[in-house]
C-alpha cells in the first residue's frame, strides 16, 4: 500500500508549516459572475481556487450538501471537484456525514471512498455503522473523521449529555475513536480514525485529546464562526501535527461576488491563515 491519506497530510503540514484545509461549499450567489454557469462554472471556479491556494493548504474539504442542491448535475459536479483536487496531489476530505448500518453503511463506504480519501461520519448507530469504513482505513490507507463535539450552537443538547457515570457523550465517542484506532495502522503517532471537535469551544479539546490521544482532529469554526487558530493551539503536538483547520467562507467566500480583486483577496486570506498557524507552531516549539 502506498502512503495513507494522513501520511500525505502530515508531509504537507511539515513542508508548509500550517494545517489549513480549503473548504468548498459551492453557492452560485457567492461566486464571481463569470463562474455562475452551473456545472462548468463551478468546475472553473474550483479550479481557480485550487490554483490560488494549493501551495498553502494541506487538503480540500468539499461539502456534499452544496453539490446535491444542484439536483441531478450535483453528483457529476462532486466527482469533477474531487478529481480536480486529486490532480493537485491534495487529499480529498469528503464532508458527507454518513451514518448507517449493515449493507447500507458498506454501500456508503464503497461509493464515497471512490471519490474521497477521508470521510466524515455520524457514530450514533454504534460500531456496526463505522465498521465498513474501518476496513478501508486498514486495507486502503483511507481515513475518517467521526463527529464528536461539533461547532454548532446546539451541539451540547445531545453531545454533552452525561451518562450514569457522569461521562459526557462526546467523551464516550472519543473513547470509541481510540478503540477503533487501536485496530488500525498508526503513522506519525496517529491512527486513521479522527474526531471532529469544534474550534468554538477550545476547553473541550483537552478533554477529547485525553481520551483519544492517537486521533487527528478536524477543527471547524475558525473564521466565520468566531474561533481563531490561537484558540486551538492545544490540539497540535510539538511538530504541528494532530489537527486540521478547515476554512470555507474565510477562503472561498472571503470577497463580495462583484469584487474585481477577488483572487487577490483569496490569496491574501490563505497567506494570513498560514502565517497565523506558523506563529502558533513557533510558539509551541519554543514551549516544548
Amino acid at each position: 500500500m502506498s502512503q495513507t491519506a494522513f501520511q500525505r497530510i502530515a508531509q504537507r503540514i511539515e513542508r508548509i508549516g500550517a494545517p489549513i484545509v480549503l473548504g468548498l461549499d459551492p453557492r452560485p450567489d457567492r461566486m464571481p459572475a463569470a463562474f455562475r454557469g452551473e456545472h462548468d462554472g463551478v468546475r472553473r471556479f474550483h479550479r481557480r481556487l485550487l490554483e490560488l491556494t494549493q501551495d498553502l493548504v494541506v487538503a480540500v474539504k468539499p461539502q456534499i450538501a452544496f453539490f446535491e442542491a444542484f439536483g441531478e448535475d450535483g453528483l457529476r459536479m462532486w466527482a469533477d471537484t474531487c478529481e480536480l483536487v486529486k490532480q493537485q496531489d491534495l487529499v480529498v476530505i469528503g464532508d458527507v456525514k454518513r451514518g448507517d448500518i449493515g449493507t447500507t453503511a458498506a454501500a456508503y463506504a464503497e461509493a464515497h471512498f471512490r471519490w474521497a480519501d477521508i470521510l466524515t461520519l455520524h457514530p450514533l448507530l454504534g460500531d456496526d455503522s463505522v465498521a465498513p469504513f474501518l476496513d478501508a482505513c486498514r486495507d486502503e490507507g483511507k481515513g475518517v473523521f467521526v463527529l464528536c463535539a461539533t461547532s454548532n450552537p446546539g451541539w451540547a443538547r445531545f453531545q454533552a449529555t452525561e451518562d450514569r457515570a457522569g461521562v459526557k457523550l462526546f467523551e464516550r465517542i472519543a473513547e470509541a475513536i481510540e478503540e477503533w484506532n487501536a485496530g488500525c495502522p498508526h503513522h506519525d503517532g496517529y491512527g486513521p480514525v479522527g474526531a471532529v471537535v469544534g474550534a468554538t469551544h477550545p476547553d473541550i479539546l483537552t478533554r477529547v485529546r485525553a481520551r483519544a490521544p492517537h486521533a487527528w482532529f478536524l477543527l471547524p469554526g475558525v473564521g466565520a464562526q468566531g474561533a481563531t487558530i490561537a484558540d486551538v493551539a492545544t490540539a497540535f503536538d510539538a511538530r504541528g501535527l494532530g489537527a486540521l483547520v478547515p476554512v470555507s467562507r474565510g477562503l472561498a467566500s472571503c470577497f463580495e461576488p462583484d469584487d474585481e480583486d477577488w483572487e487577490a483577496k483569496v490569496r491574501a486570506s490563505a497567506e494570513a491563515l498560514v502565517a497565523a498557524a506558523r506563529r502558533r507552531g513557533d510558539a509551541a516549539s519554543s514551549a516544548h
